[in-house]
């Protein structure tokens, strides 16, 4: 018999830190012969279990009951094809709840976690439905997981903040960046997004090969853009009414070849960027409209330094500090305003070689706050 709740929670892929649960045993309820149900708990991504057809499945019996939170799965093949899932959990394993349903999987390589409910289990069942390309149900490596995972939510406040990507959006027509909002974006992450393994910061990293937002621009990113209503709409505040403040504890952690050039902290409004913190090589930079060395900060930066940078917004001005000290004032009138934060890479593929995801620009946001008074 298998449960499925009301309102089953929409599964997310969160960083998971804890250990993985010891697997006592296997099964499935058919495989092709060759690729047994064993082989995808032995640590080699070469190997899989595969079986034909919608509804087969794959138990993996935790020996008693534990307590699950997530499940980490690579699919054959997962950087090019989606493969739709449930996760079913069972104490007997007889009984079943689905804790998520109709699962598609993300277009990425290797093992990706899966956020469950938390719920006691002795045993955790994959049920396949196929993939885009045939009905073939083939699963590399799985872990299952126990306590708590670190999510994005955790580490940051993360409830007015959407999550732009360089990776492209399949269900937009002219393929646009994917954008992951609330309440989906407090327990994502992927290749692109994520904790730290310390769980003490959110990485940000985007490669020149990325898709660049909008889709006018050069410019891939993976960056944090300020919304409103608990992530429901887009932040547009006036830099003459109130004030606007934007913290970050950040470090700039890898540059892109060539084009050394990654922006980290910025203001802007509807015709673009406003201000911002950008590294080029080893200088830090203020900028100012399309002036990408306004001011120099220091022209000594060294990759992984952490640094703290804030913009305070009012009275038609933007002061801009780091590390505590009033770097300058720059006079903006506007009234649509909204801060960002995470790595945009100043790099693309006419620009920087080689044209793949290993050629990137990354930051570390260890500390994120806004405030608005009025």
């Amino acid at each position: 018999m298998t449960t499925t709740p009301d309102t089953p929670e929409a599964p997310a892929t969160p960083a998971v830190t804890a250990a993985n649960l010891a697997v006592k045993a296997v099964r499935a309820t058919t495989s092709d012969g060759t690729n047994q149900p064993g082989d995808s708990i032995d640590d080699n991504p070469d190997t899989r279990w595969a079986a034909p057809g919608d509804q087969q499945s794959i138990t993996y019996d935790l020996g008693s009951p534990q307590t699950v939170t997530a499940v980490s799965i690579a699919w054959l093949l997962g950087e090019s094809r989606v493969t739709t899932f449930d996760i079913q959990t069972s104490m007997d394993g007889t009984g079943w709840v689905t804790a998520a349903a109709r699962v598609r999987s993300r277009l990425e390589p290797g093992q990706l976690p899966y956020f469950i409910s938390q719920v006691q289990a002795r045993y955790v069942r994959i049920v396949g439905h196929g993939n885009d390309e045939n009905e073939w149900n083939s699963l590399t490596e799985a872990d299952v997981h126990g306590s708590t995972p670190c999510t994005p939510g955790k580490v940051l406040g993360l409830a007015n903040w959407k999550l732009v990507l360089p990776t492209a959006d399949p269900g937009t027509p002219d393929k646009r960046a994917n954008e992951i909002t609330q309440p989906a974006l407090d327990g994502y992450t992927d290749r692109w997004f994520g904790p730290t393994a310390a769980c003490d910061g959110l990485r940000f990293r985007s490669a020149v090969d990325g898709v660049p937002e909008p889709i006018t621009s050069k410019h891939p990113r993976s960056q944090l853009y300020e919304m409103t209503a608990d992530g429901k709409a887009p932040a547009a505040w006036s830099s003459g009414s109130g004030t606007h403040t934007l913290t970050m504890d950040v470090a700039v952690t890898h540059l892109p070849n060539s084009k050394e050039a990654v922006v980290t902290g910025q203001v802007n409004d509807v015709n673009g960027d406003l201000t911002s913190f950008q590294l080029k090589g080893t200088r830090l930079f203020l900028t100012r409209g399309d002036n990408s060395k306004y001011k120099l900060v220091t022209d000594n930066y060294r990759l992984g330094t952490r640094f703290r940078l804030k913009f305070v917004v009012g009275g038609g001005t933007i002061k801009a500090h780091y590390n505590e000290n009033l770097w300058d004032t720059i006079p903006a009138e506007f009234t649509a305003g909204h801060f960002r934060a995470g790595a945009k890479t100043l790099a693309n593929c006419r620009d920087s070689l080689p044209c793949d995801p290993g050629n990137y620009g990354e930051a570390i946001v260890y500390g994120l706050t806004v405030t608005h008074e009025p």
